[in-house]
């Protein structure tokens, strides 16, 4: 049986929280906890989810403040891209002491370090993990076998920021021409806003014509 999608929202910018996981035996994945880790806590404890690994997409305060929350609740490793760790340990590069309401705050050592199409085998599942940088330097998409977590690299109908810290117009441009080589069926699951397609974004995405 294939792996489901869960979506938590986190935080006050709604970020999008997804549990990987396999309905079956629970075992799961987590995506970007976000800022509240009381309610991401609360969401996998009530469905009875194991966890294995906590991945960050990238490293804004919006995508990571629960972090070490998380993680230290189910006892599983942190995985981020080898460019994107300073994010975590600054709270100017991340974000958190220039927009966030809560302070700046910063999160521990990653466990394990991602590269660029690095394959991560997990007990129910693996997955692909592609180095998308643009919207900042380490930003990453997981690709599944029908499905692409996709950051804030891309939403539907648009595409992440690139005017604050490793941003980077250029590296976003060729992101997304790699997005487009993909399986136009992937579903795409945003770090903000719906779901959508890779062939609904190639349709109607200014920025993938």
């Amino acid at each position: 049986m294939t792996v489901q999608v869960k979506k938590i929202l986190s935080g006050a910018l709604d970020t999008n929280c997804y549990v990987v996981y396999d309905p079956e035996n629970l075992h799961a994945a987590i995506v970007d906890p976000g800022e509240d880790g009381v309610k991401v806590i609360s969401e996998i404890e009530r469905e009875k989810f194991k966890p294995e690994i906590l991945i960050n997409t990238h490293g804004h305060y919006d995508h990571i403040l629960s972090d070490d929350e998380v993680r230290s609740r189910f006892k599983i490793p942190l995985a981020v891209h080898k460019d994107e760790v300073s994010m975590l340990f600054d709270a100017y590069k991340n974000g958190s002491s220039l927009f966030s309401n809560v302070g700046a705050k910063i999160v521990k050592n990653p466990d394990m370090l991602l590269e660029d199409d690095q394959k991560v085998n997990l007990s129910f599942t693996s997955f692909k993990i592609m180095h998308t940088p643009g919207h900042t330097k380490g930003g990453i998409c997981l690709l599944f076998d029908d499905f692409l977590i996709t950051g804030d690299t891309l939403f539907a109908g648009t595409i992440g920021r690139t005017d604050l810290y490793g941003g980077d117009d250029e590296k976003m441009r060729e992101s997304l021409s790699e997005l487009k080589k993909l399986e136009a069926s992937l579903i795409i699951y945003p770090g903000h806003g719906s779901r959508t397609t890779l062939s609904n974004e190639l349709r109607h995405n200014q920025y993938l014509k």
